[in-house]
């Protein structure tokens, strides 16, 4: 790793990304992070990013790959997965409590996950972790599995390291050998879902699961296979 090359985390939504940011700011000094979690990159933000960078050595936020390359840097990338089918319903059963997301009130008001699915009201439940990894941010459906190829050639070419929440605990041991961290971490449970009614998946909703997840759940299985 030279000395200006950047480490750039990306969180994916309910891949425990709260749990490992606390991890990086124990690691590295206040003034080596930047975490980035804007709603929208304008100019202004753009100018204001750009001024901190010099002295930046990690990146971490709701980012994209290929971040690197709209803010003219060096870098290579650490992410973590979850099984599609458990990130998706995390993210609902999230969504049902959370006051501040924008489906909170139509949850309450009877919206199933099958619903959001089909409706295709949000890209966080469609091949949400291909689509950040493939750097594809349209707001159509993605069902190219071409996006997977792409997605894992990002990941052989541009990636530190690629852990998945399923074995987090095995997961930070070896991402910190490889980026040789100093500490051996005592694992946080952040943004753990209080989700309390009862919640079971039945055969239909499963399926719908399956369909617009499919995508996510090849590259799943590829990175498992190919690195656990």
């Amino acid at each position: 790793m030279s000395d200006d090359e950047k480490i750039i985390f990306l969180h994916i939504p309910k891949t425990a990304g709260t749990s490992l940011r606390q991890i990086v700011e124990q690691e590295y000094q206040p003034e080596n992070c930047l975490f980035l979690y804007y709603p929208v990159y304008d100019e202004t933000t753009m100018e204001e990013i750009q001024l901190q960078l010099p002295k930046v050595k990690v990146l971490y936020g709701h980012l994209t790959f290929g971040i690197h390359e709209l803010f003219n840097i060096t870098g290579k990338y650490v992410t973590f997965l979850r099984h599609p089918i458990d990130r998706v319903i995390s993210f609902y059963k999230y969504s049902a409590c959370d006051f501040d997301s924008p489906y909170y009130a139509s949850i309450q008001n009877g919206l199933s996950l099958v619903d959001m699915l089909q409706q295709e009201i949000t890209i966080q439940t469609n091949n949400h972790m291909t689509r950040i990894l493939a750097n594809y941010w349209q707001e159509d459906r993605l069902d190219d599995i071409q996006f997977v190829d792409r997605a894992l050639e990002n990941i052989l070419n541009n990636f530190y390291y690629v852990g998945l929440l399923e074995k987090f605990n095995d997961s930070i041991k070896q991402l910190g050998k490889k980026l040789k961290w100093q500490t051996s971490y005592e694992i946080p449970h952040i943004n753990a879902n209080t989700y309390k009614k009862s919640f079971e998946i039945d055969r239909t909703t499963q399926a719908v699961l399956e369909q617009y997840n499919y995508l996510d759940l090849l590259l799943y299985e590829a990175i498992k296979n190919k690195f656990y």
